[in-house]
């Protein structure tokens, strides 16, 4: 079966515009050049009229969605690739997971009232999920937050890795956090497709507890002595509308209490009957180990996804951050 009619109409206008621009740099760059891109370009619209676009050539199996997005003019899967397209596109893999890797923070950072750590287990060589872990120069605060950017594979890594940048440069500015995230939004929206999007949430930790702002993501866990706390969404994805609204609310962490915050990949991890691991399962392991550290937690709840999926591999990234209060 070949893409759905509305990814076809999102990747038309692309390839059209890719024409137009050709069109007009032809008086620039070689004729014999412009004249092959254009036949390729071509052969692309003509594949959307007779029906076979996004199915690949050989096999006639449809092509992998993130390359379609990444690249509308490809003609194969992924499994008939030429020896020059199969080196080429491992060589890509191979810078960005080496780009997503440098943009991740040490996986444990520790302040005077905090101790961090978080894992970051993409499904694949690089992933969609965005996490991060930013202690001010004073020492006194530590922005963190956990995201997952709409798609998977190198072109949701790809956004994943702007999303990154927009938030470091915004963190730079010294605003505040309701400020940080509207901006972001804003951002986001103009500067990617419509059909991209990101949930997010992130905040920062400071003495006095910790502020959180939650764009239509998983909702975090406070994990207390006598209790565990939902916390619920307080604004729509980044990227849905540019002028999205934002709120901030304000958690007290008393002395052993732990934020958590994860990843849909967690709780719909399914096991070989299609049962989803669930929020109630994630919180169980989660206070199994609750008194030994946040590291002991994030192990905990690995291991345990890891025995209820059993043999079935997993089909989304997985990322388990958890910010807890010293003792």
């Amino acid at each position: 079966m070949n893409p759905a009619t509305s990814v076809i109409q999102t990747l038309r206008p692309r390839i059209l515009e890719r024409r137009t621009r050709l069109q007009a740099a032809a008086g620039s760059v070689s004729a014999d050049y412009v004249h092959n891109l254009l036949a390729e370009v071509d052969a692309a619209l003509e594949r959307i009229d007779n029906g076979s676009y996004g199915l690949c050539e050989t096999c006639h199996d449809p092509i992998e969605a993130d390359r379609l997005e990444g690249n509308p003019l490809i003609r194969f899967c992924l499994d008939h690739l030429s020896r020059e397209e199969r080196r080429a596109h491992e060589q890509d893999l191979e810078l960005a997971t080496e780009i997503q890797a440098k943009l991740l923070p040490p996986s444990n950072i520790a302040l005077k009232d905090w101790e961090t750590h978080y894992r970051y287990q993409p499904v694949g060589a690089v992933g969609g999920d965005y996490c991060e872990l930013i202690a001010a120069s004073d020492g006194q605060s530590l922005f963190f937050a956990v995201g997952d950017v709409a798609g998977k594979g190198v072109a949701a890594s790809l956004l994943m890795t702007h999303l990154s940048a927009i938030f470091r440069s915004l963190l730079s500015l010294d605003l505040p956090l309701t400020e940080v995230v509207s901006r972001a939004n804003r951002l986001f929206c103009e500067s990617t497709a419509s059909a991209h999007y990101a949930t997010l949430v992130c905040g920062r930790a400071t003495e006095d507890g910790a502020e959180l702002c939650n764009a239509g993501h998983c909702r975090p866990l406070v994990l207390r002595p006598e209790a565990t706390e939902r916390l619920d969404a307080t604004g729509l994805p980044l990227g849905l509308f540019c002028s999205g609204r934002y709120t901030v609310s304000h958690v007290r962490l008393g002395e052993g209490d732990s934020l958590i915050l994860y990843s849909d990949g967690i709780t719909e991890a399914q096991d070989s009957e299609d049962r989803e691991y669930g929020e109630p399962r994630l919180i169980g392991a989660l206070r199994s180990y609750m008194h030994q550290g946040a590291r002991a937690m994030a192990e905990s709840v690995l291991r345990d996804v890891a025995g209820f999926r059993g043999a079935r591999p997993p089909h989304d990234d997985m990322t388990l951050l958890i910010i807890r209060r010293h003792s």
